[in-house]
C-alpha cells in the first residue's frame, strides 16, 4: 500500500511533468503527495577564490575576499530562485486541493539529488524528470541529477519523459533475478489491478514467468500475459513497448550482473536516458 508518493521539481517541462505522473497516482491510490523544490545550491553559493604566488613551491593558497557586487549578485539569485520555488509550490497545492488531494510542499537548498533521495524517505515511491533544467544539452556520460537519484535512492523511482499521458499499460521485462522478483513484488503490492494491461517481457532463453510467479500473479488477481522475444532486453523493450502501446516500464535497478552494470552501464540508464515512456525502477 502507498500512503505517500514525493515528486521532486525544479520548475522545467520534465519536472512538471514528474508532477502530472505523480498526482496521477496520488489520486487514483488516494494518497499524499509531496512536492520537493530544491534550491541547487550550486547556482547560490559564492565561489571560493584562492590566490597564489608562481613560484610558490609549498602551494600556500591565500583567500581573496569576494567583489561586493559579485556578493550582491549571488545574493539576489538566490532570492529569486527561493520565490520561484515558492511559487511552484503554492500552484501545485492549488491544483491538488482542486482534486482534494492531500498535498504538502517542501522548499529546501543543496544538492538536488541528495535533498531528493533524503524527502523521499517519508514516502513509497519517488518521481523525477527524466531531465531536468538543462534538457537541451547532451548527455553522454553518467552524472545528470536523474541518474544520480535511481542509483541512490531508498525508494522505488519513476522516471517520467516531457510529456504525460495516463499509464495504463505497463510493461515488464523479466530476466529472473532478484532485483526482477522484488520489482514484481512492489508492482503488485503497491499498485494492485490498477492496469488495464500487463505485459511480461522475457527473452527466448529465459522462457518468462515460473509456475510458482504465475499462481503468485493469478493470486493476486493480476491479468498478465507473456511475450518472449531473441535477443537482449536492452535491444528489445523499447521496441516492444512500441509495439504493444505501453505507458509505463517497470524494472528492476540491476539484472543478473550488478557489479559489472553499475560500473558499465546498464539497461536501467540506458533506459532511463532513451525511454520515451515513463520507467519506474525498484531496487
Amino acid at each position: 500500500m502507498i500512503g505517500q508518493v514525493v515528486v521532486g521539481i525544479d520548475g522545467s517541462e520534465y519536472s512538471m511533468s514528474a508532477y502530472k505522473y505523480a498526482q496521477y497516482f496520488a489520486a487514483k491510490l488516494g494518497c499524499e503527495l509531496k512536492a520537493v523544490f530544491v534550491v541547487d545550491s550550486r547556482k547560490t553559493e559564492l565561489p571560493i577564490i584562492y590566490a597564489t604566488g608562481h613560484f610558490d613551491y609549498a602551494f600556500a593558497r591565500t583567500y581573496i575576499p569576494p567583489d561586493p557586487e559579485l556578493k550582491s549578485f549571488y545574493t539576489k539569485i538566490k532570492k529569486d530562485l527561493e520565490g520561484f520555488a515558492s511559487g511552484c509550490l503554492k500552484n501545485l497545492e492549488a491544483s491538488c486541493g482542486e482534486g482534494k488531494i492531500p498535498f504538502v510542499g517542501v522548499r529546501r537548498e543543496g544538492l538536488p539529488s541528495q535533498v531528493l533521495t533524503e524527502e523521499c524517505r517519508s514516502g513509497d515511491l519517488l518521481f523525477i524528470g527524466q531531465k531536468g533544467e538543462n534538457a537541451r544539452f547532451a548527455r553522454a556520460i553518467v552524472g545528470s541529477t536523474a541518474e544520480d537519484v535511481v542509483r541512490s535512492s531508498p525508494r522505488p523511482v519513476m522516471a517520467c519523459p516531457e510529456a504525460f499521458r495516463p499509464p495504463e499499460k505497463i510493461l515488464f521485462p523479466y530476466d529472473g533475478s532478484p532485483a526482477a522478483e522484488r520489482a514484481l513484488q512492489f508492482c503488485v503490492n503497491a499498485f494492485g489491478t490498477f492496469w488495464n494491461d500487463f505485459l511480461v517481457l522475457s527473452s527466448e532463453e529465459e522462457k518468462g514467468l515460473t509456475e510458482r510467479e504465475r499462481r503468485y500473479l493469478d493470486k493476486h488477481a493480476i491479468n498478465h500475459r507473456l511475450v518472449t522475444e531473441e535477443g537482449s532486453p536492452i535491444d528489445t523493450v523499447l521496441e516492444v513497448a512500441e509495439r504493444e502501446d505501453s505507458d509505463l516500464l517497470l524494472i528492476g535497478s540491476h539484472g543478473t550482473h550488478k557489479i559489472r552494470d553499475y560500473i558499465l552501464g546498464s539497461t536501467t540508464v540506458h533506459l532511463l536516458r532513451k525511454s520515451p515512456l515513463p520507467v519506474l525502477i525498484v531496487y
